[in-house]
């Protein structure tokens, strides 16, 4: 106990972890709230609530009546802002006065929660399929009956013996205690928003990888566990008070951000009745748990933090395995892309699913495993996941603390370095050169290993590089390719007579059609017989629409953007920008953290100070060194990207001004300027990510916890904006990553 205690003390009575923590909670509800604030930009939070605050007291049913008729006065009310007759559609739905309807309309008294028809008719149909799925819960359990019977009659499920048949007949029996259920009305985006966000396990686990660094891989570094593990009791005993202090992070960063996420889904939101059944909440509708959301809550949290703790206990064992931080990252970062691999490989219904769902991706889906109703094929036998759940991590637990312990206690720390390849040990320069920039060179790319970790990248380049293919995702984009190029050039009366005779002959065949089909008996040959006239109409509108906005440029030219549009930024283009920067960023930091870190983890920093040219020199010396290093990076991420969008979609009119593209109206700068300024705008962010890493080097005086931090202030936002959160496309240095500016 007094060694745990000793332990914990180390770490937690640190500013600097302090620090930390209470940085990250208060940045996961910020997050959290930005998030759910972006994820919807029809209506507020507030709005919603005051829908739920109006249905307080109503049961399910007279729920569920009301705004049912709310949403058909507003469809039929949105038929009338079109100049529709609702006459006919009156006779549908006999609850509704048309007299009443239409003083509604003029008055527009019928906007009773937002001030537009489209947000307003938005907010009613989310409310109400809430308010279904618990007003017709009964139905949907009998339904659960019937479709087992049908199922079962079916051949294909019939094979008494098949995992199939047994889960069709299970399933009744595991809902069986929810009949007779009578569902509460209440809001349920309060207990989704609190339980259901990824970015807060992301940074949970930072919050755990940030004390396992410091209770192990830090005294690695400074070889302090050499003198940990020899003293009395310093061995298996020191090893298993390192592990609880893992698992003390695990159980801090569990309760910090939960009672953050909970507080602020609370105020955005609210909870409802904490008593009403768990069914009552949308998401939660096809789960057989008989619980009340209070209960959810508590047997979420208690899950969430043995998943922490399972975490905390993989990281750990890493730590303990591998003595070079970069290993013990490199083996985690695979580990988790092996599971990622599986869990999104792998069917449900598969004899391999004990693979996808014993998994630590599922195991972050915490919510998921309780919301959703699912049986695992376990030797064609259904288990419920549940159970398989509770145990599966309560084992992994066990074993990777148990290894972890033992391979602490066996494991030697000192090594002989004879046997095994060590860059520095190659002393290239020795004996040959006194200077200063060469020195550098020989620290930074043979001691920080920055030469092996650029050629690996090399290497993952050449192999991964893949010629690309023009690729079209429905005809219309092939029309619209045909149109561009005929028309490319600076926009001109001769093109817009062109333009005016393609309309002409799409209205000539419509009306021809049109005249045709009155008359003939099988219209279906008349629309065929117009088809290939007609193919390229909805293109050449998009031609017309582009026309239309060049005639209110001065110089804007008829321009194929496709290929230009994959380099900008364009949603086209999907995520590539972020993902090439995440590669960017992540060798940078592998290739830099070393360059300062070293220095102040070894004391050299105190030589250099002191001696001639040891501090400015050193540090422009340093400065050149890792821009070099930068213009690898750029190059090797960027260039081979640029290569294959360019020779695919080719350059043709590459030097046309950039308002030829209706993104860019206003810019007077060509396309080829604004390809290579945003080139620049990466290089810089680059640079400013190398002047970061320095400073971290210099404040931190840890590779790991350099490494850490690095990864925390410059891969963290990018991985959150690939997550859609959109307040991170805007973050530090990702709007020059982006480069759709």
């Amino acid at each position: 106990m007094r060694i745990y205690l000793s332990e914990l003390v180390k770490v937690f009575c640190k500013k600097s972890t302090i620090g930390i923590f209470i940085f990250l909670a208060v940045l996961n509800g910020i997050l959290l709230y930005v998030n759910e604030n972006q994820s919807n930009e029809n209506y507020t939070a507030a709005q919603y609530k005051t829908v739920f605050a109006d249905l307080d007291g109503l049961d399910a049913q007279s729920a569920y009546e009301q705004i049912s008729l709310r949403c058909q006065k507003l469809e039929l009310i949105q038929m009338l802002s079109f100049g529709e007759d609702i006459s006919d559609m009156l006779n549908e739905y006999p609850n509704i006065d048309g007299d009443e309807l239409m003083s509604e309309y003029e008055s527009k008294s019928y906007l009773v929660y937002t001030d537009d028809i489209f947000n307003e008719q938005q907010l009613m149909k989310d409310v109400l399929a809430e308010v279904e799925s618990c007003a017709n819960y009964t139905d949907y359990l009998e339904s659960i009956d019937q479709t087992a019977a049908k199922m079962a009659s079916i051949s294909l499920f019939a094979d008494e013996d098949s995992f199939s048949y047994k889960n069709i007949q299970k399933t009744p029996d595991d809902f069986i205690k929810l009949k007779g259920s009578m569902l509460e009305v209440a809001p349920s985006k309060g207990v989704e928003m609190a339980t259901d966000f990824l970015a807060t396990d992301l940074i949970g686990f930072l919050m755990i990888m940030t004390i396992s660094v410091m209770i192990l891989t830090r005294e690695k570094e400074l070889n302090q566990i050499i003198l940990s593990r020899t003293t009395f009791k310093g061995r298996k005993n020191l090893g298993f008070s390192k592990l609880l202090v893992c698992f003390s992070a695990a159980f801090v960063a569990v309760i910090l951000l939960y009672i953050v996420n909970f507080a602020v889904s609370y105020f955005t939101y609210g909870f409802g009745d904490l008593s009403r059944q768990i069914q009552s909440v949308y998401n939660f509708n096809d789960s057989n748990l008989r619980l009340s959301v209070l209960e959810f809550f508590l047997l979420f949290i208690a899950s969430k933090l043995s998943v922490y703790l399972l975490f905390a206990g993989l990281i750990f064992l890493f730590s303990v395995i591998f003595d070079s931080a970069i290993k013990v990252y490199a083996s985690l970062f695979i580990a988790i892309a092996l599971e990622a691999v599986l869990y999104y490989t792998i069917p449900s219904a598969s004899y391999l699913c004990l693979f996808k769902y014993i998994n630590i991706l599922a195991y972050a889906n915490t919510s998921d495993i309780f919301s959703q109703y699912l049986n695992l094929n376990v030797f064609s036998f259904p288990i419920n996941y549940i159970p398989v759940f509770i145990v599966s991590i309560f084992l992994l637990i066990l074993i990777f603390s148990f290894i972890s312990i033992f391979v602490f206690d066996k494991k030697g720390v000192i090594k002989s370095k004879s046997k095994r390849l060590n860059f520095a040990s190659l002393n290239l320069f020795k004996g040959c050169s006194t200077n200063l920039f060469l020195q550098e060179c020989y620290k930074i790319f043979i001691g920080g290993k920055a030469a092996f970790i650029l050629i690996i990248f090399l290497a993952a380049v050449i192999v991964t590089y893949k010629p690309m293919s023009e690729s079209f995702s429905s005809a219309d984009e092939v029309y619209y390719k045909q149109y561009m190029l005929t028309l490319e050039g600076e926009y001109n009366q001769e093109k817009q007579e062109y333009i005016n005779a393609e309309a002409q002959k799409f209205e000539d065949a419509q009306n021809a059609m049109y005249t045709q089909l009155e008359s003939a008996d099988e219209g279906i040959f008349v629309m065929m017989k117009y088809q290939e006239i007609l193919a390229p109409q909805f293109a050449f509108e998009q031609v017309l629409s582009h026309a239309e906005y060049l005639q209110t440029t001065e110089n804007g030219e008829f321009v194929y953007d496709s290929g230009y549009k994959l380099l900008m930024g364009d949603v086209s283009a999907s995520n590539k920008d972020l993902t090439l920067a995440l590669t960017a960023m992540a060798v940078l930091i592998c290739s830099l953290t070393y360059v300062y870190s070293v220095e102040y983890q070894t004391g050299a920093n105190v030589l250099l100070k002191t001696s001639k040219r040891g501090r400015k020199t050193t540090f422009f010396i340093k400065l050149l060194i890792g821009t070099l290093i930068i213009a690898v990076i750029f190059i090797l991420t960027y260039a081979p990207y640029f290569y294959n969008v360019l020779s695919t979609y080719g350059t043709r009119q590459i030097d046309a001004p950039l308002c030829s593209l209706e993104a860019f109206e206003n810019w007077s700068i060509s396309i080829k300027q604004y390809l290579i300024l945003i080139s620049v705008g990466r290089f810089l962010a680059l640079f400013l990510a190398m002047l970061i890493i320095y400073f971290l080097s210099s404040k931190l005086k840890s590779f790991i916890s350099t490494f850490v931090a690095a990864t925390a202030i410059l891969i963290a936002p990018i991985l959150l904006s690939l997550l859609g959160i959109d307040f991170f496309d805007y973050f530090l240095l990702n709007p020059l990553l982006i480069g759709n500016l």
